[in-house]
């Protein structure tokens, strides 16, 4: 996972909060989860950990448009 990959999944105007909420929810019964669920779980996951790093990404491309 990139994280332009992990922008691409989940977008740039995303919050702190519920992204933790969706991976535990996505982690609950990840056996039923469907492939793009799966997507916005591995990219919820690389992005927690790299916070800063992605609020940065997101400030400067919602500055580009």
């Amino acid at each position: 996972m990139t994280m332009d990959k992990a922008i691409e999944i989940l977008g740039i105007n995303n919050t702190k909060g519920p992204l933790q909420n969706m991976v535990r929810a996505l982690s609950i019964h990840a056996w039923g989860n469907m492939q793009d669920e799966n997507d916005r779980l591995l990219a919820a996951q690389y992005i927690l950990p790299r916070w800063k790093t992605y609020s940065a990404e997101c400030n400067r491309r919602r500055d580009l448009r």
